[in-house]
């Protein structure tokens, strides 16, 4: 019978293995969705300016663009530790996903109400709105609805939105977590999950999204 210690040994260098293949397996995943993301945004908003700043090696980047016609975009892609073997199916059992933060504060166009429609399975982001919201969350309507892409809360000022949202949430080929219109910061936001690499139908959303909450 070999000794419990020999077993450990070796039973740990196995794991040491593994733990280093699996990295630069994953370390190549994460990279490559980075860089599709990165392509699908700037062959969408076409920036003539832009700033990146990482926020951690293989965690993500924060993204201003500056447009032509003076609109600022702004990113924050963040990814799940899949390098990690031993952390990401705990990442993955809480339901961390790859996300993709978009925003566009406008120039020359105006926010025309508020509207905020959260997925009550991020209670995080739920707190955040909530937050930035702070008095006005009791001004707003408040509704939840049963759609596709789970359970929504939503804070708004035009009934109509209500089936906006629906539309959108449905029709999204990504789940979508919050879509907010700030008619004080005139800044339109959607956050999805970008774990396929589909950043151009998150834009697409964002663009739709805008356009029917802004006016010129």
């Amino acid at each position: 019978m070999l000794p419990l210690d020999y077993l450990a040994v070796v039973l740990l260098s196995f794991l040491a293995v593994a733990m280093v293949v699996w990295y630069f397996r994953m370390r190549r995943v994460t990279l490559q969705l980075m860089k599709r993301v990165t392509d699908e945004l700037e062959r969408f908003f076409k920036p003539v300016d832009k700033t990146y700043v990482l926020l951690g090696y293989l965690v993500g980047y924060r993204a201003t663009y500056t447009l032509k016609d003076g609109d600022r975009v702004f990113a924050v892609l963040t990814t799940v530790p899949r390098h990690s073997l031993l952390y990401y199916p705990l990442a993955k059992a809480l339901g961390r996903r790859d996300r993709l933060h978009l925003a566009v504060r406008y120039g020359r166009r105006y926010v025309v109400r508020e509207l905020h429609a959260v997925n009550l399975a991020d209670t995080r982001l739920h707190a955040v709105v909530l937050k930035d919201l702070g008095e006005r969350a009791r001004t707003l309507s408040r509704r939840e609805l049963e759609l596709r892409g789970g359970r929504y809360v939503m804070y708004y000022e035009d009934s109509g939105d209500l089936e906006l949202v629906a539309k959108l949430v449905e029709s999204s080929p990504v789940t979508l977590y919050k879509v907010s219109a700030y008619s004080r910061d005139n800044l339109v936001e959607v956050v999805a999950d970008v774990s396929s690499g589909n950043a151009l139908a998150i834009a697409e959303i964002l663009r739709d999204f805008s356009r029917r909450i802004t006016r010129s």
